[in-house]
Formats: C-alpha cells, sequence, structure tokens
C-alpha cells in the first residue's frame, strides 16, 4: 500500500505550489521513506527462513522509530491538506 500512496502523491507533486507547501512536501515524503525502511528493515531483521522470531531490543526500537515517522508523516499530510490546500478542488486553504 506504501507504492500506491507513494504513487498518488507522485502524481500530485506537480500541482503544489512553491514555497512553504513544497518545503512540507519533502518533510513528509522523507517522513514517510524514512518510517517505510524502519519498517521494512524490522521485517527483513525478524524472519528467519520465512518464520517469524520474537520480537527483540531491536525489533522494538525500529519499531517505535517507525510508527514516530509515521506519525510525524501523517501529521505532514494533513497539514499540506487543510493548511495549504493540496489535493482540494477549490485550493483555498
Amino acid at each position: 500500500m506504501a507504492v500506491v500512496a507513494m504513487a498518488a502523491g507522485l502524481m500530485e507533486l506537480p500541482r503544489v505550489p512553491q514555497g512553504a507547501a513544497m518545503r512540507d512536501v519533502y518533510l513528509h515524503m522523507g517522513a514517510m521513506l524514512v518510517a517505510l525502511t524502519l519498517f521494512g528493515t524490522r521485517l527483513l531483521l525478524r524472519l528467519e527462513h520465512l518464520q517469524a522470531l520474537e520480537p527483540n531490543i531491536v525489533s522494538l526500537l525500529l519499531d517505535a522509530g517507525g510508527f514516530l515517522a509515521l506519525t510525524a508523516g501523517g501529521w505532514l499530510g494533513g497539514k499540506l491538506v487543510y493548511s495549504h490546500g493540496v489535493g482540494r478542488r477549490d485550493r483555498t486553504p
């Protein structure tokens, strides 16, 4: 689903106005890429012969970091829509 969401965001990217909105887009994209990387790393580290292993401190730290990045990215995504009007037809913040 992350790839589908990224594709939708990339299709909207050319319509984002320059300035503060574009800065928030880059921060949003970065936070979501960090979340995807942390969760993906956690998944790969915790698999052995396609069997899930018990969580350890590293996997819990990766989950916590991924959650924080996902939360920050979600907040920035909301800011893009509700403050900057990105993705809205009327474009009025």
